[in-house]
């Protein structure tokens, strides 16, 4: 499991996470305008997790210089554009 390509590491981590961000939000009762739900925090926090496994991946293709760190790194930026769209047309 762990000496696979790191793309397939970053779409098993990143669709694992997105949907455990859906199953509480669907799950989670509703909550104030004042008052933030747990799933929005877990939303919060996947934009740093994402920025440092960016940069992470890219230290690792400088390091190795396999061509499989970039195609992870475009995998991540794709997954951003996925999600926001769902986000602006479909989750809220």
């Amino acid at each position: 499991m762990f000496n696979n390509r790191p793309e397939i590491k970053t779409l098993i981590f990143a669709v694992a996470y997105f949907i455990v961000f859906a199953l509480i939000k669907t799950f989670q009762p509703a909550s104030h305008a004042h008052v933030p739900n747990i799933s929005d925090l877990f939303f919060l926090l996947s934009i740093p997790l994402s920025i440092i496994y960016s940069i992470f991946l890219l230290y690792k293709f400088f390091k190795s210089g396999n061509k499989n760190y970039v195609n992870a790194i475009f995998i991540v930026a794709a997954l951003w554009a996925i999600f926001y769209n769902l986000l602006k047309y479909v989750i809220y």
